[in-house]
């Protein structure tokens, strides 16, 4: 089903540059030069995070506008003085954005493969896993949106369900709730995705 990469203790940032939260204090005193870099450093990451939770490019688009522009508007609320990272407070704003977008996933496909070529000695295999990943897309699109946040953080940015936790705004043992009866469905959508996959075959 779903592979998990190593767990990481919350977002890393590059070492090299300047950290977040230094940019935040520039931020809230008005500097527009730290807002851009701080969101050239997170846009493309923030909008894979917004993406699969929509399952929708223009739905993921609007979320990473609204949440960078959230930061702006509420950059005099934020503050580094009880420990929380920048990259938590962000990913708080998006998940969030995102649950409450009003229009749900449409079920497209997220990472996408790309068409093999007539003859690839390949084809069948990278056509089977095309089929695979659309069915898994299609099945986490029938989550709830709690479920499927859950399982989006977990799975695809390796946090842990601490993290997670702070993240939603909810407790370890509801994180791990949530995860728990997310795979349950999934395994059910999968295997009736798999079934009905196969009587068509048989059918045609």
């Amino acid at each position: 089903m779903l592979n998990r990469g190593p767990v990481t203790a919350g977002v890393d940032i590059p070492s090299d540059e300047e950290p977040d939260e230094a940019l935040m204090a520039q931020i809230r005193s008005g500097s527009q030069t730290a807002y851009r870099r701080l969101v050239h450093r997170h846009l493309k990451r923030t909008y894979a995070l917004a993406r699969r939770l929509t399952g929708n490019e223009a739905e993921a688009e609007d979320v990473v506008q609204d949440a960078f522009l959230q930061v702006w508007q509420r950059r005099a609320q934020w503050t580094d003085d009880g420990g929380a990272r920048f990259t938590t407070w962000l990913y708080r704003v998006v998940v969030n954005r995102c649950i409450d977008h009003k229009r749900r996933p449409v079920g497209q496909e997220l990472d996408a493969v790309a068409e093999p070529s007539d003859g690839a000695p390949d084809a069948v295999s990278t056509i089977h896993r095309q089929q695979v990943a659309a069915r898994l897309v299609d099945a986490q699109s029938k989550l709830t949106p709690q479920q499927r946040a859950a399982v989006t953080l977990f799975y695809y940015e390796n946090l842990s369900n601490a993290d997670i936790a702070t993240v939603m705004q909810i407790s370890t043992g509801a994180v791990e709730s949530l995860l728990k009866r997310a795979r349950q469905q999934l395994r059910l959508l999968l295997r009736a995705s798999a079934q009905a996959a196969r009587d068509s075959f048989d059918d045609g």
